[in-house]
Parts: structure tokens; C-alpha cells; sequence
């Protein structure tokens, strides 16, 4: 067992101290009252088999005198006393396990309370933490081991603190109170139970340790199994497209198989635990009943004290059984830990100054200045990269695939960190603002589009933090064109987009795009072939409006056909990370080039 896991699990506890200290006094005295009971049926068994003595040692009396029923009148008197005293005892022992139970509600509910907030608190570190991370951890992991992690291990944490802690807490306290009476009873049936702790423990250690092996696998392979499903249902269409559905079955069946093993082997494992304590216990159970016999034939013991020692020892193993039952939840508690623990631990952007520069001048004035960069920092990408863009102007970058297009864009916005060199924004270092104020001065449009699931109306004032007006709104869609097709929707702004926004087409989800950075106004934007799902009469008043849109702003448009930037001011044209043609259109044309061979590709 990974004690580092619990101890930093737990240590979510110190928000909730003095509940906790609470629910604790609440099960301490519910075990108590619990605990204590036997002592009492113990107590009634001694008086019940001296009443039966009683009653012999008179039988035997009554034939020995004159007159016996002087002797018999005797009995009921006695009788009726012992009754009483068991009467009284029992009306206690009934008092008490009515305590027990009111105390061990009250910190039941208590645990479980303090349970859901530890996990709410685990879930808003989740949160902050992706907000926080680097990119590359989302290049890293697909969406689905993401998933599972925020999903399924959290899940497993609310399972053990939601339904197991009070069972772990109110076990040790029982332990603990059971060791206590029995040392009160007698040192050797004390010594019996405690000697039998490391022996259940020597044998279903092992087991345990394979069971938790087993267990960490098994959610790992969750974690791979909901990336591969969400993968294949995402590009569902893809599939079908290409015949895929039987390889994609096959690698489906061989990752189930695979977590089916795992799963099978974990749960052995865990099914061996508990017929291994439980042979363990009754073995210690038998032991404690002979001792406890020779030691009453000999008077070191009363009967009923033989009794309550027996009921003691079998207590004294249910929190020994109940841990085995929860090995395999243990188990598959400290595979979700290490996992959430591990997201929460990994790598984050560098953070953001605590007084960020404001520009004084927001006009839109951009420069590289000696920029390296390399998702590994051993082997980069771009080794040198400069440049320099005045307010208003249209910057191309154009290249073949893979030419660090997007990736100097993603430096721009400080998606990722760069490894040397300095970018400026409005005379700015781009490090010495805060994220936040960086990206409010531009505005996205990328050839991917993203709309989540809400109105059309809220996602088109998603770009910005200021109220949007209707009118304002109204505007940028009717300058994409947008706002005829959403009025012959159902609902028209107001209609709800579907997850993906797949009940609208692609074109029209691309249109909101563009229209949703219309309305966020910025300084500078950033089109990533932003009309390359429309069809060429729509594109033609898309750049119609972006024309607009665009005059008196910085732009940076990334670019496949070239026909739609050779008005740029300024063409950027990149391979292989770094720039190697910098000029307008007609420049780049006579100098006859790596973008004269490109273009010409597509127009020659």
C-alpha cells in the first residue's frame, strides 16, 4: 500500500478539522457503547448460571432437612432478585446500543459530508490545473485518458471516502477499544487476537500486493479504452468511410480482452483475501474459546466472562475481514490517486508576472526578435526567427505542411513558451504581460471550429467579457453573411447547438466563427484559412467583410490557397520552422523562389 498517496490525500482533510474532529468523538463513543456491550451479555450469562447453580444447590438442600419448605421458600425471593438484576441489565444494554446507533449516524453523515467536500475540493484542483498546464500535456494524452482521470479516478476516490472512510475510522477505533477489554478480561485471550493480527497479515499481504498491480493496470487500461472509443466514435464518419470497422473492432476487442485479464487477475486477487482472513480468524476464534474453557474449569474465569472474551475475539476480527473487503476498492483507489496526483503534478505554463505591463499604445504593432523554439528543447524548430509588423498591416505566412505555420501563432499567443529570443505586442514583452491581457488583443479564427453546446446567441458573445449587445451582434453576423441562415433556424438565436454544433452544417459553424470574432473587436487578428469550408460565392463575401474588418488592424493570416493573400502587405513564407522569403506578392514573384514555385503550383 502507498501510505505517500493517502498521507497526500488526506491531506485535504485540514479544511475540515474541526467537523472532522467531531465525527471522530461521535464514532469514538459509538464504539465505545458498542464495544462495551459485550461485557454486559457477559455479565447476564454469570448471573444466569448462578441462578441455575442455585436452584441445584437447593434442589440438593431440600432433601436434606426436616423441613424443606423452608428451604423452598427461600428460592423465589432469590429468584426474583437475580431476575431484576437481568432485567435492569438488559433495559442498559438496550440504552446502549441505542447510544451506538444515534452516534454512529451522527458520524456517518458527518464523514460523508466531509467526504463530498474533499472530493469537491479534488475536483476544483483538477480544474485549476487545466487551465494551468501546458499544451504539450494535451498533445501527450488523448482526450479519453484525460477523461478518465477526471472521471473514473475521481469516481474511485468518491468510493472510498464517500462510503469506506467512516468503515476505516470506526474499524481502528474498534480495534482498539476490543484490546483494551480483553486486557481487562485476561492478558492471554488479549494476546490470542493480537498475535493472530500479524499472521492474517503475513498471509494475505501477498496477494494484496498483486491484487494492487493488477488494479493499477487495469485503470490505466480504462483510461486507454475510453480514448480508443472516443477516438473512433469522433471519426465515426472516417470509419465507415474507409471500411475501418472491422480492424477498428479488432483493436477494440484486443484492448477489452486485455482490460478483461487485468480485471479478472485484480479481482482473483481480491477474492482470495477474504476466505484467507477469514480462515486466519476462525482459527484464532477456536483458539480463544479452548483457552477461555481451561482458564473458567479452573477459576481464573467466570463463565460469562468466557463468554464475552469469545464475542471479543470475533469483533476483534470483523475490522480485519472488512479491510479485506475493501482491498480491492484500497487497491483501485491508489491506482486513481497516482493518476489524478500525477496530472495535478504535471508541468505548468511559466506564471504570469503579478503586476502584467499594460501597452499604453494598443495599435497593433508586433516583432520577433531572434526567436527559438522546439517542443523538444534538444532539437528545435525555429533557430532564428525575426520580423517586424507595423499597425494595420496583413501579414501571409504561407509553406508546405509542417512549416511551423500554426506554431508561430501559438508562440504569438504564448500557447507555448519560447526557448530564446523575445516577441514584443504594442512595444511589449509578450512574458512581462499577463496571458490574460495578451489575448484580449486578438481575435481567432481557425480552420477548426469550435462551438460548444448553448445558443447561438451565447456562443456568438462568447469572445469577449463585455455586454454584446443585440444590435452589436446582429451586425457582425450580417456581415458574414450569417444572419439570414439563423433566422430560418428554429428559434433563430436563440436555437441550441448541439454538442459540436453538428446540427448546423460546417460552413455555417465556420460563419460563427468568424462572426464571433467580429464581435470581439481586438487589435489584431489571426485567420487560420478561415474560409476554407465555405463555398466560393459565401467566401467571396466572407473576404468582402473581413476586408473591412481588417482595415486599420493587424492581421496574421495563415494561408493554403494563395489567392486569398496577395494583397498581403507582407508574406512570411516558412519551411522547416524558420522564415526563408519575406516580401509582398510581387517581390516574392520576380525574386522567382521558394513562393514562386508555390504559387505557381496552384496557378501555373
Amino acid at each position: 500500500m502507498n501510505w505517500k498517496v493517502f498521507k497526500r490525500l488526506f491531506s485535504y482533510l485540514k479544511n475540515y478539522k474541526g467537523r472532522f474532529t467531531f465525527a471522530v468523538i461521535a464514532a469514538i463513543l459509538g464504539t465505545v457503547f458498542t464495544v462495551f456491550a459485550p461485557i454486559l451479555l457477559g455479565n447476564i450469562t454469570t448471573i444466569l448460571f448462578a441462578g441455575v447453580m442455585d436452584n441445584k444447590w437447593f434442589v440438593e438442600q431440600s432433601g436434606g432437612v426436616d423441613d424443606p419448605s423452608t428451604v423452598w421458600l427461600q428460592l423465589p425471593h432469590l429468584a426474583f432478585g437475580k431476575a431484576q438484576t437481568i432485567f435492569w441489565t438488559v433495559v442498559v444494554l438496550v440504552v446502549m446500543y441505542a447510544l451506538a446507533f444515534i452516534f454512529n449516524t451522527v458520524s456517518n453523515r458527518m464523514m460523508a459530508r466531509i467526504a463530498a467536500s474533499m472530493v469537491k475540493d479534488i475536483r476544483s484542483d483538477i480544474d485549476r490545473k487545466m487551465h494551468r498546464m501546458k499544451l504539450n500535456y494535451y498533445d501527450t494524452h488523448t482526450n479519453g485518458e484525460i477523461l478518465s482521470t477526471v472521471t473514473n479516478d475521481v469516481d474511485a476516490i468518491n468510493t472510498l471516502l464517500g462510503k469506506n472512510f467512516f468503515q476505516i475510522i470506526s474499524a481502528v477505533i474498534t480495534i482498539i477499544g476490543i484490546l483494551v477489554m480483553l486486557l481487562v478480561i485476561n492478558v492471554w485471550l488479549a494476546l490470542i487476537a493480537v498475535v493472530m493480527v500479524p499472521v492474517t497479515f503475513l498471509t494475505t499481504a501477498p496477494v494484496m500486493k498483486r491484487g494492487g498491480k493488477n488494479f493499477g493496470s487495469q485503470q490505466a487500461l480504462i483510461g486507454s479504452v475510453n480514448g480508443y472509443v472516443e477516438e473512433m466514435y469522433d471519426g465515426h464518419n472516417v470509419v465507415t468511410s474507409f471500411n475501418y470497422q472491422n480492424k477498428s473492432k479488432a483493436k477494440f476487442d484486443a484492448l477489452n480482452e486485455e482490460l478483461c485479464k487485468k480485471t479478472e487477475k485484480a479481482e482473483r486477487a481480491a477474492g482470495k483475501t477474504m476466505p484467507l482472513t477469514q480462515l486466519v480468524n476462525n482459527i484464532g476464534y477456536a483458539a480463544s474459546g479452548l483457552v477461555g474453557c481451561l482458564l473458567a474449569l479452573n477459576g481464573v474465569l467466570a463463565i460469562g466472562s468466557v463468554q464475552s472474551a469469545l464475542q471479543y475475539t470475533k469483533l476483534f476480527q470483523q475490522p480485519f475481514t472488512t479491510f479485506a473487503q475493501m482491498s480491492s476498492q484500497l487497491s483501485s483507489a491508489v491506482a486513481a490517486c497516482k493518476r489524478i496526483f500525477g496530472l495535478l503534478d504535471a508541468e505548468e505554463e511559466i506564471p504570469d508576472p503579478e503586476s502584467g505591463k499594460i501597452p499604453t499604445l494598443c495599435n497593433g504593432t508586433v516583432e520577433f526578435k531572434n526567436v527559438q523554439f522546439g517542443y523538444n528543447p534538444e532539437k528545435l524548430l525555429m533557430t532564428d526567427v525575426s520580423f517586424s509588423v507595423k499597425p494595420g498591416q496583413k501579414i501571409a505566412i504561407v509553406g508546405p505542411t509542417g512549416a511551423g505555420k500554426t506554431t508561430l501563432i501559438n508562440l504569438l499567443m504564448r500557447f507555448y513558451e519560447i526557448g530564446g529570443g523575445e516577441i514584443t505586442v504594442d512595444g511589449i514583452n509578450t512574458k512581462e504581460m499577463t496571458r490574460h491581457e495578451l489575448r484580449t488583443h486578438f481575435g481567432m479564427v481557425l480552420q477548426d471550429t469550435w462551438l460548444f453546446e448553448g445558443t447561438i446567441r451565447d456562443n456568438l458573445k462568447y469572445s469577449t467579457e463585455r455586454d454584446v449587445t443585440d444590435e452589436e451582434m446582429e451586425k457582425a453576423t450580417k456581415l458574414v453573411c450569417a444572419d439570414s441562415f439563423i433566422r430560418t433556424m428554429p428559434g433563430g438565436y436563440d436555437m441550441v447547438l448541439s454538442k459540436g454544433a453538428e446540427n448546423i452544417s460546417q460552413g455555417q459553424r465556420q460563419l460563427l466563427t468568424i462572426a464571433r470574432a467580429i464581435i470581439a473587436a481586438p487589435e489584431i487578428m489571426i485567420l487560420d484559412e478561415a474560409t476554407s469550408n465555405v463555398d466560393a460565392h459565401t467566401e467571396q463575401a466572407i473576404q468582402n467583410a473581413m476586408a473591412v474588418l481588417m482595415k486599420g488592424r493587424t492581421s496574421f493570416v495563415i494561408a493554403h490557397r494563395l489567392s486569398t493573400i496577395r494583397d498581403a502587405n507582407v508574406i512570411l513564407y516558412m519551411e522547416n520552422g524558420d522564415i526563408k522569403e519575406v516580401g509582398d506578392h510581387d517581390a516574392l514573384m520576380k525574386k522567382n523562389g521558394k513562393y514562386a514555385v508555390l504559387y505557381n503550383s496552384q496557378f501555373g
